[in-house]
Formats: C-alpha cells, sequence, structure tokens
C-alpha cells in the first residue's frame, strides 16, 4: 500500500508539471505566432494603402461638397479606387478623408457610393472611426488600426496613409488622407491560424499525461 500510494503522488506531481510546462511553452509559442501574424496583416495593409496613395491626384479631389455624389469627377475618382484595390481581395472598400482645422474628421469620397448609397459615406459626412489617432497620424506617413472596431458600416480594421497637394503646386503638405477597409473577420481569422499550436498543446498535455499514468501502473503491476 505504501509503495501504491507514493507512486500515485508521484503519477500526479508529474501530471502536474508536464501540465504546466507545456501549457506555458503552448502559450509563449501562440503569443509569438499571433503576434506575427497580426504585425504581418497590418504592414500588408499599410504597404497597399501606402502605394495606393501615391498615385491619387489631389487636384482630382478638390472642391467637392454634399451632393457631387453622382458628378463625373466624383465618379472617376471612386473608379480610380477601386481599381487599385480590386488588386487585393480582401480589401472592401477605398475611401478618403479630411481633416479639417477643427479636428473634425468628415468623408470626401467613397468608392461604393454608386454601388451601395445607403451603405456608403456621404460628402463631409463625419467619420466616427475610433481611430482618430491613427487618422491624424496618417498625415505625415501610413498608420493601421490597433484593433478590429465597428461602425454603423460594420466591423473592420482599416489602414490610412497621406494624400500629398504636391500636385497643387504647394510644398507638398498632406491634402487628405486615403482609408482602406479589411473586415474584421477576415483579419481575425488569418490571424486565428495560431490556433494550431493551441490544439497542438492541448493534445500533447493529453497524450503526455496519459503515458505517466499507463507507464505508472504498469510499473505498479511489476511491483505486485
Amino acid at each position: 500500500m505504501t509503495g501504491s500510494c507514493k507512486l500515485s503522488t508521484s503519477q500526479i506531481v508529474s501530471a502536474i508539471l508536464v501540465i504546466i510546462i507545456i501549457g506555458a511553452l503552448t502559450a509563449y509559442a501562440y503569443t509569438n505566432a499571433n503576434d506575427a501574424l497580426k504585425n504581418s496583416a497590418k504592414a500588408g495593409m499599410k504597404s497597399t494603402v501606402g502605394v495606393m496613395a501615391t498615385q491619387i491626384n489631389a487636384s482630382d479631389i478638390t472642391g467637392f461638397k454634399p451632393g457631387d455624389e453622382t458628378s463625373p469627377a466624383y465618379i472617376a475618382v471612386t473608379r480610380e479606387l477601386r481599381n487599385m484595390r480590386s488588386m487585393d481581395d480582401h480589401i472592401l472598400n477605398a475611401y478618403i478623408l479630411k481633416v479639417n482645422p477643427n479636428r473634425n474628421i468628415t468623408f470626401l469620397v467613397d468608392d461604393l457610393s454608386q454601388y451601395d448609397p445607403q451603405g456608403s459615406a456621404k460628402i463631409s459626412e463625419v467619420s466616427t472611426s475610433p481611430d482618430k489617432l491613427e487618422i491624424f497620424s496618417a498625415l505625415s506617413g501610413p498608420t493601421v488600426s490597433s484593433e478590429p472596431y465597428t461602425t454603423k458600416y460594420g466591423s473592420f480594421i482599416s489602414a490610412y496613409a497621406p494624400i500629398d497637394d504636391s500636385a497643387l503646386g504647394s510644398s507638398g503638405n498632406t491634402y487628405a488622407v486615403l482609408a482602406i477597409d479589411m473586415s474584421a473577420d477576415d483579419y481575425n481569422q488569418y490571424t486565428a491560424k495560431g490556433m494550431l499550436i493551441i490544439l497542438t498543446g492541448i493534445v500533447s498535455i493529453i497524450l503526455a499525461v496519459g503515458a505517466i499514468f499507463w507507464f505508472g501502473r504498469r510499473d505498479e503491476k511489476k511491483v505486485e
């Protein structure tokens, strides 16, 4: 009885140690993999929006006022935006934002306006995105949402880049900000690939603990 009791205690201690060690290693690996996937997705979006912004002529987006959504000039810009974002199937929407002197952020162009008038932003509509800091920072360089967010238009993660006004004959100040959206579902699915690591860790724990008890019982029978 004494040997059996010691063996049972040994099995429990070994199982606990295995769970702790494998669990810690799994959590560490998952966190690193998840962060790497998030950084990769965000870097890709920042690169894409940065390139797209350089292709927009600021002179083509000046003077738009509410009601111009059906004007030839506005439609031409939306077509250009759609053509550029069509190179990446993950981009759902491209639009241009204006940061006003009062720090209000308003929509200037929404490339969905011709296809979804009710689900697209109108000229001068105030943005309700919580990404205000990212948008302000995009006045000087590409930025991306820290986490997915939700507005009345849906749940997204967005990237932003400055549209230079040098084409207007200035010294190259930022005139507006280009934004692109990826759905939060697509983003989460992409970054959830690290879940395989957690599944592997759980299976490893089950196998290791099972082996401890199996070999422990076998050795116990030999002692008997």
